[in-house]
């Protein structure tokens, strides 16, 4: 049985930059297998040191020492994020690592990123409504209670 192309959505390809925010934990020196914490794909420099300098600020719960987590409140607030910033908007990739307890560390890497998104154009006889999000065959209004 063959299938008009007509019946078939075609999906629309578009290429977009971004850049890939990546957390890695690490074991001890003889272990040191990554284990991934956190994982995004974020749509402006911005975004990302954001993003970081917030993970920073609350890292103090992953067992810092003091001079960890100073090195931590020193990069996410006195300004030493401005230059990884800069970084990001040249085009290069900036990073930070802090020690831990016991021979663990803990990575944080930005990277800039050119990714292919695919969008699905919405069903036939059915109008995209961008307020859904990815949920183009949610009902756009709730049912009326009883």
């Amino acid at each position: 049985m063959r299938t008009s192309p007509r019946t078939l959505p075609l999906v629309q390809a578009h290429r977009q930059r971004g850049f890939r925010f990546e957390v890695l934990r690490y074991g001890p020196a003889d272990g040191f297998v990554p284990e991934p914490v956190d994982l995004r794909v974020l749509a402006t420099p911005r975004d990302a040191i954001r993003v970081l300098r917030v993970q920073l600020r609350s890292s103090h719960v992953l067992g810092l020492t003091p001079y960890e987590a100073g090195r931590a409140l020193h990069f996410s607030e006195q300004g030493g994020w401005v230059s990884a910033l800069g970084a990001l908007h040249r085009g290069e990739a900036c990073g930070f690592t802090l020690m831990l307890r016991k021979g663990r560390h803990i990575e944080w890497h930005v990277r800039p990123l050119l990714y292919l998104s695919l969008d699905a154009p919405p069903p036939p006889g059915r109008p995209h409504d961008p307020m859904q999000g990815h949920l183009p065959y949610a009902p756009s209004a709730p049912a009326p209670l009883p």
